[in-house]
């Protein structure tokens, strides 16, 4: 019961670290257009918004990863569970 109630606590903090980063996402976006609309360089601004989508996508991964672990998802899957 420990271990389910560890997982729940992974699975809440990935998805609050998901919607982070979503959020970093579009301000870096919006960044990064403002800057190459005033024609400046926007080469770092484009380089960050790069590596926050590699992060969002390394989270995504653990999050399926973690859901794809869990016995009740997979009870229900199998029609065994409620």
């Amino acid at each position: 019961m420990e271990r389910d109630g560890l997982k729940t606590v992974r699975r809440a903090e990935l998805l609050a670290r998901l919607e982070l980063l979503d959020e970093l996402i579009k301000e870096q976006a919006s960044r990064a257009a403002f800057v190459r609309e005033k024609g400046w360089d926007a080469t770092v601004y484009e380089r960050r918004s790069k590596l926050l989508e590699v992060t969002r996508q390394q989270y995504l991964g653990l999050l399926k990863e973690l859901l794809s672990q869990d016995p009740v998802r997979d009870d229900c899957a199998n029609g065994d569970g409620t």
